[in-house]
Formats: structure tokens, sequence, C-alpha cells
């Protein structure tokens, strides 16, 4: 097969300490895989040439001139199937991983909580002391206290979508405001998409998991929003799946609301 040019999906890349030594290491932002790659630089020279365009020889030919050192054809192909293995080429192997995937996302009745016991505490016994932890003083903002009646009333925030062992005080003082001086049950989000769609926004009628229960998409507004739009508001929706800027949100409003008043989310993920 010497027209065989292995291709790499788009990933993430960051370089890390591995057992005394600094390596690249790959990961999906998508999603489809778990795993993460750690490549040495003798192993980053032969995978920066996956490009699709870089035939097995073409790679041979480029390492050779490079080095003068020939690494032999089983060896590159070796590398190229432990990726593909992994779901980190763009090939038929990972179209139908990521084929059964999206189907299950789309099958499936709710949208999971996909970084529920990573991010945040999936035990609900726990995620009231871990978001109570954000509002404490001196870097939060202090508890909510109902002190907001008779301030401005607040319309929308600009919240951060950081992950939460960052964020912190950042969210609380984000979102003080808003259980304060907003009597709204109905939430619009925008969230960034990490990964890239085919289209500009993404829309999803799937319930948000959360260790608090459920939260639920409006869809009789959401639907509305989508008949409204010049595009496939839909056509996107995998991209929901993993993302967690809307997550995020999704989970602190739970929290924020709990115990006070029902709510509903639009989710709308931006490109």
């Amino acid at each position: 097969m010497t027209d065989f040019a292995p291709r790499l999906r788009p990933l993430e890349a960051f370089p890390v300490q591995h057992e005394g030594r600094r390596v690249l290491a790959l990961r999906d932002p998508a999603g489809y895989t778990d795993a993460i790659v750690l490549l040495p630089r003798v192993l980053l020279e032969i995978v920066s040439l996956f490009d699709g365009e870089h035939s097995i020889a073409d790679i041979q030919a480029a390492i050779m001139r490079q080095h003068g050192e020939l690494v032999s054809r089983e060896r590159i192909t070796e590398i190229a199937d432990a990726l593909d293995e992994q779901g980190f080429l763009d090939s038929p192997h990972f179209a139908e991983r990521r084929a059964a995937i999206d189907h299950a996302f789309l099958e499936a009745p709710t949208r999971p909580a996909a970084h529920g016991g990573g991010a945040y505490p999936l035990d609900p016994s726990e995620i009231h002391a871990f978001f109570d932890g954000f509002f404490a003083p001196p870097e939060g903002p202090g508890p909510v206290d109902g002190s907001g009646p008779g301030r401005p009333r607040v319309a929308g925030i600009i919240a951060p979508h950081i992950d939460f062992h960052r964020g912190r005080s950042a969210y609380a003082w984000a979102y003080r405001d808003l259980a304060e001086r907003s009597d709204a049950d109905l939430f619009v989000i925008f969230g960034t998409s990490h990964t890239g769609m085919a289209h500009p926004f993404a829309l999803t009628l799937k319930a948000y998991e959360s260790p608090l229960g459920q939260v639920p998409v409006d869809r009789e507004f959401t639907n509305a929003l989508a008949k409204r739009a010049r595009q496939d508001c839909f056509g996107s929706e995998g991209a929901h799946r993993k993302e967690h800027s809307i997550e995020f949100q999704a989970v602190f409003l739970r929290y924020l609301f709990a115990g006070r008043r029902e709510i509903a989310i639009v989710p709308i993920l931006a490109s």
C-alpha cells in the first residue's frame, strides 16, 4: 500500500513532563476518545507528517533526509495503526467509531453530565458544599442573601466557562446577582463550541443531566427559534455531547435555584 497516507484528526497538542522528559501530549477535544497519547521527539517527527499528503514512502524519505536514518515501513505503519486504534486518525475505522457514538447520543433521551465526577462532584450531597465554597470571602462575594430587591434587575450575565476548580469565585460573582436580581425561570445560554461545527449554531431539545436532577429545555421556545433561523439548527446537535461550556452553566443554574423555583434553558452552541 505505497499510496497509504495517514492523516491525524483535529486534535489538541500540549507539552508535558513525563518520566523526566518533555513530550507532546495529544488529546481529542471532540471527545470521541478519552485516550491521551504522549509523543517523544523521535515519534513526533514521524507523526507530524501524518497530514494525509505524505505517504509511508514520503515519510521514510523525509526522516532519511533529516537524520540519515531509515525508519522501516513496518514501524511507521505500527505507529499509524496504534493511533488509529485510539481514534486519532481520520480513517474509515474512526468514521465507524464516530457514527456509533453520534447515533447513541442522538438516540439518548437526555444529554448526560459528561464532565461530572471530574470537573464537579456527581454526589448530590457533595455538590452543594462544592459550589457554596465559590461564594466564600475573601475571593467570593458572600452567599446569596436576598439583598437584590430594590437594585436594578439583571437581564443577562457574562459568565466564565473555565473549569470550576479554577473559575470558582468568578462563577459566584457572575451568578450571585442573577440569583438576587432576577425572577426569570427561562435562561437562554450561549456557549462556545471548542471543537468546531458544520453550522454556525447548534440547538438541542435534550434535557441536561446534573447531580441535582435534569435541567429541562424549553422545547416550544427552542423549536420556534429553530423555525425562524436561516440554518439547520439541529444539524450539529452532536456538538452538545461533550462540550463543557453549556454544561457548566446548566449545572450551576440547577444548584443556584434548587429549592427556589423550577427553571428551563435554551442551550445554544456557537461555532
